[in-house]
């Protein structure tokens, strides 16, 4: 997973179709919300996604554990039934890294 700019990161973010019950969020199994996260992205608060995803990423000890890198949030991700879901996990790790 390559390095992302902040603009690529919306245009990824912007893709995500808002559900109103988000199943990614509801199908992390240390909930980490990655629904939230896209909408800071959505809203282009950079800063706030940042923050979110470090918050999520405090709980990677649990994530590696419950998840084992199944990326659940993204496999349940409706955008998939469209074309491909949202890089979920890729928009977390750049944040995480300061985009």
């Amino acid at each position: 997973m390559g390095k992302l700019n902040a603009i690529m990161l919306r245009e990824e973010a912007a893709r995500c179709l808002l559900c109103h019950e988000p199943p990614c969020s509801s199908a992390c199994p240390v909930k980490k919300n990655p629904a939230a996260i896209i909408m800071s992205l959505r809203m282009d608060n950079y800063k706030g996604a940042a923050l979110k995803a470090n918050k999520a990423l405090e709980k990677s000890g649990q994530c590696g554990e419950a998840c084992e890198n199944k990326m659940y949030c993204q496999r349940k991700c409706t955008r998939g039934k469209i074309d491909r879901p949202i890089k979920i996990r890729m928009i977390q790790e750049n944040l995480a890294d300061g985009y």
